[in-house]
């Protein structure tokens, strides 16, 4: 079984990507690491896979680790694979759309009408203040492809809405969404960690000192046993995105009831030493295990 973790040249030094191999390993499956940009894709009658400049097999899968490096080349290189029936995980069309949390919405409400999202428009200049107040302060600011609790902020008033958006529009060369503060969910939410579109765990990230719940802003893990109501519904916006391996977040709303925030196609991966910390099984092996099973069907 081949399987090769592709990474970017900002993903390769990331301490999570160190652990996910191991883990791996831990549990019978050797990953080969690969830099994106090593690779090349001859499209013909017959296709050809070139790493470094040599031609060598088709791997059984691809786990596509580019942490914010998605470009023409590592699109292309998964579309590429894909549609030569190697497992891609995850597919070109997730890492684009759940990288853009304003297109990961309306696709969203688009098929699951009745999921509840905090009320959320895209940031113009010259947005008047009627609209600003239609959503309410304080309201949250933040790049539309931003992970890891980066490009976030709380706004009290239109001025500092103005501000901020503006601010990190430059900074991070990203547009810029604004979004109703859900405050019965401040400093907290729950991820839902998928695999091949099945339920793997969930469990809640708290932090008592920041409205951001994420653990690399200071945040730490509870475990939570879901319902299986918000289980369905974590499976189809995954299904709906094409997460194959990959997390869906909820925030807590004001009447007991859950509301979307985002997905992410690979997230980080705190959330396994928090497990095994605390005497829990790694739930890398049910990842793993999960992802045997897909590669062995598609063998069939």
């Amino acid at each position: 079984m081949k399987i090769y973790i592709l990474l970017s040249p900002k993903s390769q030094n990331i301490k999570d990507i160190e652990f996910f191999i191991s883990d791996f390993a831990k549990f019978g499956v050797n990953l080969t690491p690969v830099i994106i940009n090593d690779i090349n894709i001859v499209c013909g009658n017959k296709n050809r896979l070139f790493i470094n400049g040599c031609e060598t097999e088709m791997p059984d899968a691809v786990i596509c680790a580019f942490f914010g490096d998605i470009n023409r080349h590592s699109l292309y290189v998964a579309q590429v694979f894909e549609s030569m029936g190697v497992l891609c995980i995850n597919p070109a069309s997730c890492l684009t759309d759940a990288a853009d949390k304003l297109k990961s919405i309306i696709k969203i409400k688009t098929c699951l009408p009745d999921v509840k999202f905090p009320e959320t428009i895209l940031y113009e200049s010259g947005l008047s203040e009627n609209i600003l107040k239609s959503i309410g302060f304080p309201m949250v600011v933040k790049i539309n492809g931003g992970s890891m609790g980066t490009g976030v902020a709380l706004a009290k008033n239109r001025g500092e809405a103005v501000d901020i958006s503006e601010s990190f529009s430059k900074k991070y060369n990203d547009s810029v969404i604004l979004q109703k503060y859900i405050e019965s969910s401040a400093g907290m939410d729950i991820r839902f960690i998928m695999c091949g579109g099945r339920f793997i765990t969930a469990f809640v990230r708290l932090n008592s000192g920041n409205f951001i719940s994420n653990v690399s802003k200071g945040g730490h893990i509870e475990f939570f046993e879901p319902e299986k109501s918000l289980i369905a519904q974590a499976e189809k916006i995954a299904d709906i995105l094409k997460i194959n391996l990959g997390s869906v977040d909820f925030l807590f709303g004001p009447e007991g009831d859950f509301y979307f925030c985002e997905a992410n196609s690979m997230p980080g991966l705190n959330y396994t030493r928090a497990y095994i910390n605390a005497g829990r099984p790694n739930p890398m092996e049910a990842i793993v295990q999960n992802i045997k099973e897909q590669i062995k069907k598609r063998e069939v």
